[in-house]
């Protein structure tokens, strides 16, 4: 019938609206699908009218099987076509003109072209069905009973093809729409690249979270900067190769997980624990699928030596360090100095330690940097020379103390007892931030805590590595607040009679917790 539209059109207008090679383009397969279900309507009707005399229909469709394939390609064209259609309906106003009078026509009952278009591809589902709810019915005896069973597996497996197809169909629809997104021009549309998961998370930079628009494809992690109403700037693709993911062991920080890669590696936070472990999950998975392909495809590795570079981890400086962000250190990780307006912060781009400039006067060539020269604390330096001595030739070399600045700064003496336990020390009993406060009336203040092996360590911040107070708790005891939602977050810490520190938590859980780690560690075990 549209075609037919298209023709008297063309009469009228003296010359075609459209490019025959087009329009068969966009109507592809269809004249060949209608005469195939007009022919299985007619022998199905035929069936019917003499259905006391045959009661067989099943065998229709076993003999059409190999033309139902046909159902396949068409889908696999669909997009495209319906792309077309939209194409020439921009560019050529005759054309357009056509379609919008064939779709008022009572012959369309007011639906558009692309409904009727569809039709083909909801076509096979529907067969399916009929065919499935038909076997129900029938008795195992039946003469119909076997040959219903061979058409529905004809007919299942035309449907599982064109719901493959259709798949590949979403999944290029949405790398488009990912690419259209973006600012400037990028080429998200990879072959072979499977969008996977989207969602906005908080990444840390230095001091601030910021809010990200994050894509996990089959093969990458890309993170952009919402700019405005679905548009995005693309600031990095990181690809899955080297990645790993995991989860900080500190219970402070239960909604970040770390993303280590060869190019950048940093710290996410979601909105809750329970999306932080979707999005540890699919990444993680992701990863591990990406991995396997890779051996799978890799001749010239072994599958022992591919499981041996996890295991056995990437040579420093190969890869980007996490940053230990700056609020989270109030002195230097190497030397303990405390960090002021005029005695500042760096970041050794080997291991991503937050140090001072007289512990990182060193610069060292870095492979993940393309082997230009970073700031590195002298630990890595250490290491990295020690690495570069082992190799038999190398093009790397080091910058060393003697071509930059030294410096030097009286430092703070601090007990040995205070060093031995750092703030994010593992296999502690209890660890998080609490408020404290030396009475009632007395000023809170927020410092990181760590129960560990009965002594209650603080500390400014979450990855400082020496304490600024230690105390045992053998002999100390607690008292609750009972009453008033404010107050069942606070814990009183008692020597006999006298009251040494109010404590605070964030919620009612956590103080529960830090409760129960605090009267462990006031007990002597037998």
């Amino acid at each position: 019938d549209f075609r037919d539209a298209v023709a008297k059109a063309t009469r009228q207008n003296g010359k075609p609206v459209v490019d025959e090679r087009i329009l068969s383009q966009i109507l592809y397969y269809l004249p060949q699908l209608y005469q195939l279900n007009r022919d299985l309507l007619r022998e199905l009707e035929e069936r019917v009218a003499r259905w006391t005399d045959h009661q067989r229909l099943a065998d229709i469709f076993v003999q059409k099987g190999p033309y139902l394939k046909m159902y396949s390609t068409y889908i696999r064209q669909f997009d495209n076509n319906v792309a077309l259609l939209d194409e020439q309906c921009r560019k050529n106003p005759a054309f357009a003109a056509v379609v919008r009078e064939f779709e008022m026509s009572p012959r369309c009952a007011s639906l558009a072209l692309k409904h009727y278009l569809l039709k083909p591809v909801q076509r096979i589902p529907q067969y399916q069905l009929l065919l499935t709810d038909y076997l129900k019915n029938l008795p195992e005896d039946s003469e119909d009973y076997k040959d219903t069973q061979a058409a529905l597996s004809i007919v299942k497996e035309v449907a599982n093809h064109a719901n493959d197809i259709m798949k590949q169909g979403d999944n290029f629809q949405k790398l488009m729409q990912i690419q259209y997104s973006l600012n400037g021009h990028h080429e998200i549309v990879q072959p072979g690249r499977v969008f996977l998961k989207e969602g906005t998370l908080m990444k840390l930079s230095r001091k601030v979270m910021q809010p990200r628009m994050f894509f996990l494809f089959n093969d990458a992690l890309m993170y952009t900067t919402p700019v405005q109403s679905g548009q995005y700037k693309l600031n990095s693709v990181l690809s899955l190769a080297g990645m790993k993911v995991s989860k900080p062991s500190q219970e402070a920080y239960q909604n970040e997980l770390n993303i280590e890669s060869v190019e950048r590696s940093f710290i996410l936070s979601a909105s809750s624990a329970t999306e932080r472990d979707e999005w540890l999950e699919a990444i993680a998975k992701a990863i591990d699928d990406y991995t396997k392909k890779k051996i799978t495809f890799t001749s010239s590795r072994s599958q022992e030596e591919a499981d041996g570079l996890g295991d056995s981890g990437a040579p420093l400086g190969s890869k980007a360090p996490i940053w230990i962000p700056d609020l989270r250190a109030t002195m230097c990780m190497i030397c303990t100095c405390e960090f002021t307006l005029t005695w500042r912060r760096h970041h050794c781009r080997a291991c991503g330690k937050v140090v001072c400039q007289a512990c990182s006067a060193n610069k060292y060539y870095l492979e993940y940097l393309k082997n230009q020269p970073a700031r590195v604390c002298d630990h890595c330096f250490a290491k990295l020379q020690e690495n570069s001595d082992r190799c038999v030739s190398t093009s790397v070399s080091p910058i060393s103390k003697s071509g930059a600045f030294s410096f030097s700064r009286k430092q703070k003496k601090i007990p040995a007892a205070l060093k031995e336990v750092s703030a994010n020390t593992e296999n502690s009993s209890m660890s998080g931030y609490l408020n404290r406060s030396k009475g009632n009336k007395k000023q809170w203040k927020r410092l990181w805590f760590v129960i560990k092996n009965k002594v209650l360590y603080t500390y400014a911040a979450s990855e400082d590595v020496a304490a600024s107070e230690s105390q045992p708790l053998l002999g100390f005891f607690l008292r609750e607040e009972k009453y008033g939602p404010a107050q069942k977050l606070q814990f009183k810490l008692y020597h006999k009679n006298t009251l040494f520190y109010i404590f605070k938590a964030d919620d009612i859980p956590t103080a529960q917790r830090w409760i129960e780690a605090f009267q462990e560690a006031m007990i002597l075990e037998q």
